[in-house]
């Protein structure tokens, strides 16, 4: 089984051989290097993306475009897990409220691309 260690070279590797830069800055949190990877920063180590910010007003802004992401992955998990549970599902009553609680999470996730876009448009 590879280890964290094994998995981290794999992915500087991979990064480098697809076309990314390894930079001098440091990653905030384990202090591996920076690399830029699509015009964004990653820390491979911790596998995140990584924002700089250059004052409190913009600390404000990369939360909340983390935090938008971040709301949109879960979404798109519990629409995805939803889904599933709709498939398998026979009772008329169940497949009700998963029908209700898929729109409510559809609806959820447009409301969040939309404020995503308008942030960053």
């Amino acid at each position: 089984m590879a280890s964290e260690e094994d998995d981290y070279m794999k992915r500087m590797v991979d990064a480098l051989r697809s076309g990314a830069k390894m930079l001098s800055e440091q990653c905030p949190i384990c202090k591996s290097p920076l690399f830029e990877i699509n015009g964004q920063l990653w820390c491979l180590k911790c596998n995140k993306r990584v924002i700089k910010v250059h004052g409190d007003e913009e600390v404000g802004e990369a939360l909340t475009t983390y935090t938008l992401s971040q709301t949109h992955e879960i979404l798109a998990a519990k629409i995805e897990e939803i889904t599933l549970q709709l498939s398998r599902a026979v009772d008329v009553e169940e497949i009700r409220k998963l029908a209700e609680t898929l729109s409510i999470l559809l609806k959820t996730l447009e409301q969040c691309v939309k404020l995503k876009e308008r942030l960053t448009g």
